[in-house]
C-alpha cells in the first residue's frame, strides 16, 4: 500500500493540512489487520503521541510508542499491531525533496555541519527528543479539526522551527547528515534500495517510487548494476532468504512465504519447486536429516 497516497486521499480518516506540497497529519491509526505491508515514497517525520505499533524494516524491529520520534526514508515496511491491540495516535509530517532543499538554505548558517557521521543505509533513523522538540510537535495538535484553515505562514514557521530544533540537537547529527545528502541531491544506490526492501511484496512502480526514479530510469539503473531484470532478481533473492529460513528457523511455510515477500504460501511453494525440484517442506525435511 502506498502510505502517502492512502493518507492524502482520505482526509476524513487522516485529518491533515497541506503546505507547499508537504503533508501534515494527526490521526488515530484505523488499522484492523494484524500486519500491513506499506511503503513510503517521501521522507516522513513521525511522532507517537500515545499508544504503540511495531514496525518491521527487513530483519529489524522497532517499537513506536509514546514520546518516540523517527525519520523514515523512502522504504517499504510492515506495520504490526501489538499483542494488546493498543491504539496509536500519531503525528506525521511528509517532506518532498524540493521543499526540504528550499528551507535548508535558511538553516545552513546556523547549523554545525562539520564532523557529521557517514550516511548509513538504515531506513529508519530514531532521533533524540528534548522538551523543546516535544513542545514544538505537540503545538500542532490543537490545530487539527479546526473548521477554519490556518494561514499558511503560521504552519510553515512552526514547521521550520520543529525541523530546526531536530537538526540542531547535538545527538541528531545522523539526521542532519542524511538531510544534507538530500540537499546535495545524493541518489540512493539501486543495491541499497533493493536490499532494504525486497522482503516486501511490491510492484516495480513502488520500487521505482522508493528509489526516487521514474520506472524507466529505475529499470536502466537496475540492469546496469545487476545485469538482470528486477523480476528475476527478486525471485532469486527471496528464494535465497527462504532457503536459509527453512534450515535455520522454526517458522511455518506460510510465515516464511510472508516474510520473504511472496504473495502467499501456494505461490511460494510453486516458485520454490520450479527452482529446486522439490517443495519447501521436503527441502526442510531433507536438510534437517543431513
Amino acid at each position: 500500500m502506498d502510505l502517502y497516497k492512502a493518507h492524502k486521499t482520505n482526509p476524513d480518516t487522516f485529518p491533515q493540512y497541506s503546505l507547499k506540497d508537504t503533508l501534515f497529519l494527526y490521526y488515530s491509526c484505523p488499522q484492523k489487520d494484524n500486519i500491513l505491508k506499506l511503503y513510503s515514497k517521501h521522507i516522513q517525520f513521525n511522532f507517537t503521541i500515545s499508544g504503540k505499533r511495531v514496525l518491521h524494516f527487513g530483519n529489524q524491529k522497532y517499537l513506536a510508542n509514546e514520546n518516540t520520534g523517527f525519520m523514515l526514508k523512502r522504504c517499504a515496511f510492515l506495520q504490526e499491531m501489538t499483542s494488546d491491540y493498543s491504539g496509536w495516535d500519531v503525528l506525521v509530517f511528509y517532506l518532498k525533496d524540493d521543499y526540504l532543499r528550499s528551507i535548508f538554505d535558511d538553516f545552513k548558517p546556523h547549523l554545525k555541519l562539520n564532523n557529521l557521521p557517514d550516511v548509513t543505509s538504515e531506513v529508519k533513523l530514531s532521533f533524540e527528543i528534548n522538551d523543546q522538540i516535544r513542545n514544538c510537535y505537540n503545538s500542532f495538535i490543537p490545530y487539527f479539526g479546526r473548521e477554519t484553515q490556518l494561514p499558511e505562514g503560521i504552519l510553515e514557521n512552526k514547521f521550520k522551527e520543529l525541523l530546526f530544533t531536530i537538526f540542531s540537537h547535538p545527538n541528531n547529527k545522523h539526521i542532519l547528515a542524511y538531510i544534507l545528502s538530500i540537499v546535495d541531491e545524493y541518489e540512493t544506490p539501486i543495491w541499497e534500495v533493493m536490499e532494504n526492501n525486497y522482503r516486501v511484496n511490491l510492484n516495480l512502480e513502488a520500487f521505482a517510487d522508493i528509489a526516487n526514479r521514474s520506472l524507466s530510469k529505475f529499470k536502466r539503473d537496475f540492469y546496469t548494476y545487476y545485469k538482470t531484470t528486477p523480476g528475476k532478481w527478486l525471485v532469486e533473492r527471496r528464494l535465497q532468504l527462504a532457503k536459509s529460513q527453512l534450515i535455520t528457523s522454526k517458522k511455518s511455510i506460510q510465515e516464511i512465504a510472508f516474510d520473504c515477500g511472496f504473495n502467499n504460501a501456494s505461490h511460494f511453494s510453486r516458485v520454490f519447486k520450479e527452482q529446486f525440484n522439490m517443495s519447501p517442506s521436503n527441502y526442510k525435511v531433507e536438510k534437517a536429516t543431513t
